[in-house]
């Protein structure tokens, strides 16, 4: 496992005396009060040297103030007073020290605080917009005014390019091989915090949205080895731990509200087991939030060691080839069918799977009949609605990766708002069968009504 210090160093400017990691920018959102923030980076020090370093944070209208940093070894790192939502912010951070020349000062502009999520997985998670039917809506919206308190930072992956800090407007904005920069964003990120928006209305902070997916991953990527040795019935390989290393530990000196998580196609040929006794997918997901909530809480103040975790469970197209969804659908959930729960704790879910593509079956796709702009010729007979609705918004690798992302977003908004922020004023989760029986020729389905709350069937 590499140390924390080496993993800032690698995430940071190379040029400079002292420098900012690649996570800390212009445009940027720091996680609101009570919580604190910090800004970080990485120093280059010579010899005998012992530098210090302050911040100075500067708003828009109002008087500066200064804190000291940590420095230990090459990193540094300056939590900030705790601040309310909003505002426009300059913050500039002087090494003395560094060098027998005079201060060095770098500086961000444009910051502000609010909400950050942290979003994690694999291809489900990190399909762009540009593969998502309601793509153009999206850029509408913004164009006119709405959702304009969404901020996006996101790494480079093998579905996505690297996006620096900036304002989701601004996205819309720049042209990236003649399509909006905001579509090669992460969608299902993107819907859940456009939608937490639109439920929170006028009260909305901004929103700080982190995505670091990658496509074909599996949850013991995405945690250290001496975790998922935790759980029996599991596969460490040369891959495990990878993204841990280099796409979670990176940001976790930064303060986020929480975490959502949309992962477990490669995880279909392995064990789903059971939490209850520590065996597989069931134990090694909820050992894999303990971690992150640790790593991102190790500062007091900064994330709460309790911070909420959402997850999306598999598209029926997500089996990989293999026979058994079903299992694990409770899998995902740690064994229980539902959540929150004595093993999974402050979280919440939406389910996915009654979210197939709109076009899944893929005939026409296999038959060479479309996307290729071409009306369809007698062989094709069928195929016009399902080659116009690719021409418009092609598939990414098929229907494993549904197009229509946005119903996934507004689920797991909703349940994040019903759970974090509004308790029990709106429905977290779809109905839970209870039972059923057959009597008379006639199947009664019924359904857990505590868990159903207001909502009805």
């Amino acid at each position: 496992m590499r140390t924390l210090g080496v993993l800032l160093a690698m995430a940071s400017h190379a040029a400079g005396l002292i420098t900012f990691s690649d996570h800390v920018g212009d445009h940027m959102v720091l996680q609101q009060a009570p919580e604190k923030s910090g800004v970080f980076g990485t120093l280059n020090v010579t010899g005998d040297a012992t530098p210090t370093v302050t911040a100075t944070v500067t708003p828009a209208s109002g008087s500066p103030y200064q804190v000291n940093g940590k420095v230990t070894g090459s990193n540094w790192i300056a939590y900030l007073k705790p601040t309310e939502a909003g505002g426009d912010y300059k913050i500039s951070v002087t090494c003395s020290g560094c060098s027998s020349d005079a201060p060095n000062t770098i500086e961000i502009q444009d910051v502000t605080f609010g909400d950050v999520w942290y979003c994690g997985g694999q291809s489900n998670m990190a399909l762009p917009l540009l593969h998502t039917l309601t793509r153009n809506d999206s850029v509408k919206a913004l164009q006119q005014g709405q959702f304009n308190n969404i901020r996006l930072h996101q790494i480079y992956g093998n579905m996505n390019p690297t996006m620096a800090w900036t304002t989701a407007l601004n996205t819309t904005k720049i042209v990236n091989k003649g399509v909006p920069e905001l579509f090669g964003f992460s969608s299902t990120c993107y819907y859940f915090g456009q939608e937490l928006s639109r439920l929170m209305g006028a009260d909305a902070p901004p929103i700080g949205l982190i995505h670091t997916a990658f496509g074909g991953s599996t949850v013991e990527q995405w945690t250290s080895n001496k975790t998922s040795s935790l759980c029996k019935n599991v596969t460490l390989n040369g891959g495990s731990q990878e993204w841990f290393d280099t796409r979670l530990m990176p940001f976790s000196q930064m303060t986020v509200k929480g975490f959502i998580w949309y992962q477990g196609e490669n995880d279909m040929g392995n064990v789903f087991g059971n939490s209850k006794y520590s065996t597989g997918y069931s134990c090694e997901v909820p050992k894999m939030v303990e971690e992150w909530r640790s790593v991102f809480s190790a500062e007091p103040g900064t994330t709460s060691p309790e911070a909420p975790f959402g997850l999306v469970t598999l598209a029926p197209s997500g089996t990989e080839g293999h026979p058994d969804i079903g299992a694990m659908y409770v899998a995902q959930t740690a064994s229980y069918g539902d959540m929150p729960n004595a093993a999974f704790p402050n979280t919440f879910y939406a389910h996915a799977f009654d979210l197939a593509d709109p076009f899944s079956n893929t005939t026409c796709y296999h038959l060479g009949c479309c996307p290729n702009y071409v009306k369809p010729g007698a062989f094709c007979h069928g195929c016009d609605q399902y080659c116009d609705s690719l021409n418009k918004t092609n598939y990414y690798l098929g229907a494993i990766h549904p197009r229509d992302k946005l119903p996934v977003g507004q689920r797991l908004a909703q349940a994040c708002y019903g759970t974090v922020y509004e308790p029990n004023k709106v429905p977290v989760r779809g109905p839970i069968i209870s039972g059923c029986k057959v009597e008379d020729g006639k199947l009664t389905v019924n359904f857990n009504k505590q868990l159903l709350g207001t909502d009805t069937v």
